[in-house]
C-alpha cells in the first residue's frame, strides 16, 4: 500500500491539491479572512468554507483508497480532529453561542487543511507542489502590499495613519500580522535561496528578499524585529555549517541592499501615501499613474536593490559547493551546528549595542524607523498592554478553567475582567485565546499536537540533516508564525491559520511511515478501512450545511437592510427577510438585534404596544445565548423602560454594569435611574427612594474610584 501510494498518480490528489491552491492564490483578498466576531467579516469566511469542505469531500476519496491505520496518519488526524471537537464540546456552555459555532466552523476548516496536507502532500511532487502553491501565493500578497503602497492598486487600510506614521498593512488591515508574515516569508526565501538545487529557482526567490524586507520595514512592528535575530538562530542550528554561512550570508546581502535604499525609498513612499489615502472613512485609496514620477522612482530603487542583491546571492551560491568541500570534516561533527549559532549570538549583541547604543542606526534609517526602534522596551504602551490582556485572560481563564468560555469568549467577556479600560477584541496571544475559549484542556491538547509533530518531525529531521531536506521550510513557516502568535492576534486571521496547519499536516506527513503502530492494523481490514473515511465524510457535509445555513442567512439579512435603505417599505415587508435571517441562524445576535430595533422603532412611531411586547420575547430568547452582548443588554433597558417597567429596566443596567465595568454609559443611564425612580417614591415609598439614592451615590463613589486606578497606571500606559 506504502509503495503505491508513493507512485500512483490520482486525480483526486492533484484535484484536491488544486483547490487548496485556489484557496491560497486567489481567496485571501477578503482582509485575508479576519474572524473580528463581528457581521461584516463573516461572509468571506463562509464562502471560503463552503469551497473548502467541497474539496475535502474530494479528497476523501483518496483518504479512503489509501489510508493505513497502523501510521502516524490517523493518529495525528485524530489529534487534529480534537480540536473542532473541543470548541464544539464548549460551546455547550459558550457565553456567545453564535460565535463559538462559528469558532467549531473554523477549527474544522483548520482540520480540513491538515488532513488534506497530512494525507495527500506525501510525496516529492505533491511536496514540491505545496512549497510552490506557498511561495507563490506568498510573494503575491508582498507584491500587492508594495503596489497599495505606491497607489497601484485599491486595498482600503492598506496603509495605517497611526500617531504619525504611515504603516504598510497590505491585505492584512493590521500592520503587525503583515509583519508576522513577511518575517516568516523572509526567512524562508533565504532558505531557498541556499537550498534550491536550480540556480534559477534560488535568483527567483532571491529577487524576492529585498521587496520582502523593505515591506517588513514598513510596517514599523518592533515585536517582529525583536524575533528576527532569535529565529534566525533557532533556523541555523538545522542548517549544516556550510549552508548556515551561506545562509547568513543572503540575510546579511538582502538586509544590507535594503537598508542602502530604506532612506530614499521611505522617503519616497511617505511622500506617495497622503496622496493615495482615502480623505474620509467612505473613500478608496487613489490610485496613482504607473508613469507618475514618485511612482516609477520607488519601483526603479526597488527593482534595482533587487537585482543586484540577487546577484551577489548568486555569487554565495558559486562559491557553496568550495564552502562544502572544506568543510565537510567539521559537518560530520555533531557539535558543529552550534558553532555559528553561537558565535551570531554574540556578534548580534554587539552589533544591536553599537548600532543604538552609540547613535549609528539613526544616521543610517530613516527617522520614522529609528525613532521606533528607539523605543523598544519593556516600559512602552503595546508591551504594558499586552501584559494587560496576558493577566486579564487568566483571571478570565480561572472562572472557565477546563473547557473555557466557548470561542469568542475573550471578545464577550473581556470588558468584565479587565483591569482598566481597553478595546480590543482579541488577546493578541494565540495561545492565550485558546485558553480563553476552549480551557486548559484544549490549550493542552493544541500544545500536545504541534508539539508532537516538531519533537517526530525534527527528531528524523536531524538523522538526515547533511542532506538538508527541503521541507524544513514548512518548519521555519510554522515556527515564525507560531512565535509571532504568541505576542498578536495573526491566528485570527482564517488564511493564516489555514497555512499554518497545512504547513503542519506536511511536517506530520514527512516521517509518518517511520513508525508502524502494529496495534491498529487491525482496522485496515477490508470492513473497517472505511469507517474514518465515512466520519469524516459526514462531519465535513454537516459542516457544509450548516455553514451554507449561515450563508443564506447573510444574504436575507442584506436583502432586508437594502429594503430599508433604498425606499420606504411597511415594517412588515421589511421584517419578511429579515424573520428568514432569523430562521436560518436563530442564534446570530446582528439579526435578532436588527428586529428588535425596528420593532421598538415601530412602537415609538404608532404607540402599539404589540411591538414592544414582540421586542422583549425576543430579547429573552437571544439573551440566552447571547447573554453578553452590550447591545442586547442596552435594548432590554429600553424595551423595560418603553413597557413602563422601570423596576426591570434597572435591573438590566446593572447587569451591563457587572458585564462592562468601564462603561461610563451604564454609570450615567443607572445614576440618572435611581435619582429619577428615587425622587418618584419620596413621597410614597421613602424608604425605598432613599434606597435608590444611596445605589446611586454607590456608583458615582465607583466612577470617582475607577478614576483614581487610572491615575495610578504607568504614564507609558
Amino acid at each position: 500500500m506504502k509503495n503505491q501510494k508513493m507512485t500512483d498518480f490520482s486525480i483526486t490528489q492533484w484535484a484536491a491539491l488544486f483547490g487548496m491552491a485556489i484557496f491560497f492564490l486567489c481567496l485571501p483578498y477578503q482582509q485575508a479572512l479576519f474572524n473580528s466576531f463581528t457581521y461584516n467579516f463573516e461572509v468571506p469566511i463562509y464562502e471560503a468554507m463552503l469551497f473548502i469542505f467541497a474539496v475535502f469531500l474530494v479528497a476523501l476519496a483518496y483518504i479512503a483508497r489509501y489510508l493505513k491505520y497502523d501510521s502516524l496518519e490517523f493518529v495525528f488526524g485524530i489529534g487534529m480532529l480534537l480540536l473542532p471537537v473541543m470548541y464544539w464540546i464548549s460551546s455547550f456552555q459558550a457565553v456567545s453561542y453564535h460565535n463559538a459555532v462559528l469558532m467549531v466552523f473554523v477549527n474544522g476548516l483548520y482540520a480540513v487543511f491538515f488532513l488534506t496536507a497530512l494525507s495527500l502532500v506525501t510525496t516529492k511532487a505533491s511536496r514540491l507542489a505545496a512549497e510552490i502553491i506557498m511561495f507563490l501565493a506568498g510573494y503575491s500578497i508582498v507584491i500587492v502590499g508594495l503596489l497599495a503602497a505606491t497607489g497601484q492598486v485599491s486595498i482600503k487600510d492598506s496603509i495605517w495613519l497611526t500617531s504619525g506614521t504611515y504603516r504598510l498593512t497590505s491585505i492584512f488591515q493590521y500592520s503587525n500580522t503583515y509583519a508576522g508574515f513577511l518575517l516568516a516569508f523572509f526567512l524562508c526565501a533565504a532558505f531557498a535561496v541556499v537550498n534550491a538545487k536550480r540556480t534559477i529557482t534560488a535568483c527567483l526567490h532571491a529577487v524576492m528578499l529585498v521587496p520582502i524586507w523593505i515591506s517588513f520595514m514598513l510596517t514599523y512592528s518592533r515585536g517582529a524585529l525583536v524575533l528576527v535575530p532569535f529565529l534566525v538562530l533557532i533556523i541555523l542550528v538545522f542548517l549544516r555549517l556550510d549552508r548556515q554561512i551561506a545562509y547568513l550570508g543572503v540575510l546579511l546581502v538582502s538586509i544590507s541592499a535594503s537598508f542602502i535604499i530604506l532612506n530614499p525609498y521611505t522617503k519616497n513612499y511617505l511622500d506617495i501615501a497622503p496622496r493615495v489615502m482615502p480623505k474620509s472613512a467612505n473613500e478608496n485609496p487613489y490610485l496613482l499613474p504607473v508613469r507618475d514620477p514618485a511612482v516609477l522612482k520607488a519601483w526603479s530603487i526597488l527593482l534595482v536593490a533587487s537585482l543586484v542583491a540577487a546577484l551577489c546571492m548568486w555569487a554565495i551560491r558559486a562559491v557553496q559547493p568550495w564552502l562544502e568541500q572544506r568543510l565537510t570534516r567539521w559537518m560530520k561533527r555533531g557539535y558543529s551546528a552550534f558553532i555559528l549559532p553561537a558565535a551570531g549570538a554574540v556578534l548580534g549583541i554587539l552589533a544591536s549595542v553599537m548600532l543604538f547604543g552609540t547613535g549609528i542606526a539613526g544616521k543610517i534609517l530613516p527617522q520614522s524607523i529609528a525613532e521606533r526602534i528607539a523605543n523598544i522596551n519593556f516600559r512602552q504602551h503595546s508591551v504594558l498592554e499586552r501584559m494587560t490582556f496576558y493577566r486579564d485572560a487568566l483571571k478570565l481563564s480561572a472562572d472557565y478553567p477546563l473547557l473555557g468560555a466557548g470561542g469568542g469568549g475573550w471578545n464577550a467577556l473581556y470588558e468584565q475582567y479587565q483591569n482598566n479600560p481597553y478595546v480590543s477584541r482579541q488577546a493578541h496571544s494565540y495561545f492565550f485565546q485558546t485558553l480563553v475559549e476552549v480551557g486548559w484542556i484544549g490549550l493542552l491538547i493544541l500544545t500536545a499536537l504541534v508539539g508532537s509533530i516538531f519533537v517526530i518531525y525534527l527528531r528524523h529531521y536531524w538523522k538526515e540533516r547533511l542532506e538538508q531536506p527541503r521541507h524544513l521550510v514548512f518548519f521555519i513557516l510554522v515556527l515564525s508564525i507560531l512565535a509571532h502568535s504568541m505576542i498578536d492576534f495573526d491566528m485570527s486571521y482564517v488564511y493564516i491559520g489555514a497555512l499554518v496547519f497545512f504547513s503542519l499536516g506536511v511536517l506530520a506527513a514527512a516521517y509518518q511511515n517511520k513508525y508502524a503502530l502494529s496495534g491498529l492494523s487491525v482496522l485496515n481490514q477490508l470492513r473497517w478501512r472505511f469507517l474514518y473515511p465515512a466520519l469524516l465524510g459526514i462531519l465535513s457535509a454537516a459542516m457544509l450545511f450548516q455553514v451554507f445555513q449561515e450563508y443564506v442567512a447573510v444574504h436575507y439579512y442584506n436583502k432586508a437592510l437594502n429594503m430599508a435603505v433604498s425606499e420606504p417599505h411597511p415594517l412588515e415587508e421589511l421584517l419578511e427577510p429579515l424573520d428568514q435571517a432569523i430562521a436560518h441562524s436563530p442564534a446570530h445576535p446582528a439579526y435578532t438585534y436588527l428586529k428588535i430595533d425596528w420593532l421598538s422603532q415601530g412602537y415609538r412611531q404608532t404607540g402599539d404596544r404589540s411591538y414592544a411586547l414582540q421586542a422583549k420575547e425576543l430579547i429573552e430568547r437571544i439573551k440566552s445565548a447571547e447573554s453578553y452582548d452590550r447591545q442586547i443588554i442596552l435594548a432590554e433597558y429600553r424595551n423595560h423602560k418603553d413597557l413602563g417597567e422601570y423596576n426591570e429596566s434597572i435591573e438590566a443596567l446593572e447587569d451591563g454594569i457587572s458585564k462592562f465595568q468601564w462603561d461610563i454609559k451604564f454609570y450615567e443611564a443607572a445614576i440618572m435611574e435611581y435619582a429619577v425612580n428615587g425622587n418618584s417614591l419620596k413621597d410614597t415609598d421613602p424608604d425605598k427612594a432613599h434606597s435608590y439614592w444611596n445605589r446611586g451615590m454607590e456608583l458615582y463613589e465607583e466612577v470617582l474610584r475607577r478614576k483614581k486606578l487610572l491615575a495610578s497606571l504607568p504614564e507609558e500606559q
